[in-house]
């Protein structure tokens, strides 16, 4: 098998190809047209990391849809037409547009409507859905949640690892689970991919699932501190949610969950 990464320079590209024979894969961008002139007989799987994400003050819908829909479904229909037989592309959880929410657990499964609310869940939700229109290619939509690990350019996860310096915590609840995936077990889901020829959603996540007050005391821990929460602070708690930012309070405070029963296990 010959793969073709597209998109190298993401962190999770980095991750998944650490873990490849360097001559098993060659690596394409799309920051310019030199992918339409690409030979894709040489590959029979893309894996389509390239994405415009973590850039919110990119609010050009069209420029979105560009990188994160267009170009990928031309680039699939174009490859399939060469003899190409499975394109795995990188979507998120976005495109469901259900999030955490402060002191409650929201439930992600196959019944949940998509109703993206970012430009990038938008364009992404688009991309999906113009590549599963593509007749007699392997389609496989793989749509993480918050990925955390070295490198990560997000700042969600960087927040927990602030938090897990506090000895002591006010928490609102510990019973809300919320999904996340490390860098590395997406690397891992990834691979598992490439030896499954069946067109599907997949959304892999860490196990078991905890929720983000839990992950925050057993990451204190791992730093040598014995972290005390306290959740009679609830109170205290509802009024910052009041105070702080709206997404900040919600992915502290609230549950995000996807329900594994519904989606294929590709990470243990």
């Amino acid at each position: 098998m010959k793969i073709l990464v597209v998109g190298p320079n993401s962190f999770i590209a980095k991750t998944f190809m650490n873990g490849l024979d360097p001559d098993s894969y060659t690596t394409l961008s799309v920051r310019d047209d030199g992918w339409k002139s690409f030979d894709y007989t040489t590959v029979d799987t893309i894996v389509y990391f390239a994405a415009i994400v973590h850039h919110p003050e990119i609010t050009d819908e069209a420029l979105h849809d560009k990188v994160n829909a267009e170009i990928p479904y031309e680039m699939a229909k174009l490859a399939k037409s060469q003899g190409l037989k499975k394109f795995i592309f990188i979507s998120t959880m976005a495109v469901v547009g259900l999030g955490p929410k402060f002191g409650c657990v929201n439930t992600i499964d196959r019944k949940t409507p998509s109703t993206p609310v970012t430009p990038y869940g938008r364009s992404k939700k688009k991309g999906e859905d113009l590549l599963k229109s593509i007749d007699g290619l392997c389609v496989q939509l793989v749509r993480l949640p918050n990925v955390y690990g070295k490198d990560c350019p997000g700042t969600f996860y960087h927040r927990i690892e602030q938090l897990a310096t506090f000895k002591f915590l006010p928490v609102y609840s510990t019973n809300y689970k919320f999904s996340l995936i490390s860098v590395d077990n997406v690397a891992k889901a990834l691979r598992k991919l490439l030896t499954i020829d069946k067109s599907d959603v997949y959304c892999p996540q860490d196990y078991p699932i905890i929720s983000i007050t839990d992950r925050v005391r057993n990451l204190a821990k791992t730093n040598g501190i014995e972290q005390k929460q306290f959740a009679f602070f609830a109170p205290c708690i509802w009024l910052a949610n009041k105070m702080l930012p709206k997404k900040f309070t919600d992915n502290l405070f609230g549950g995000y969950y996807i329900d594994p029963a519904d989606y294929p296990v590709l990470t243990d």
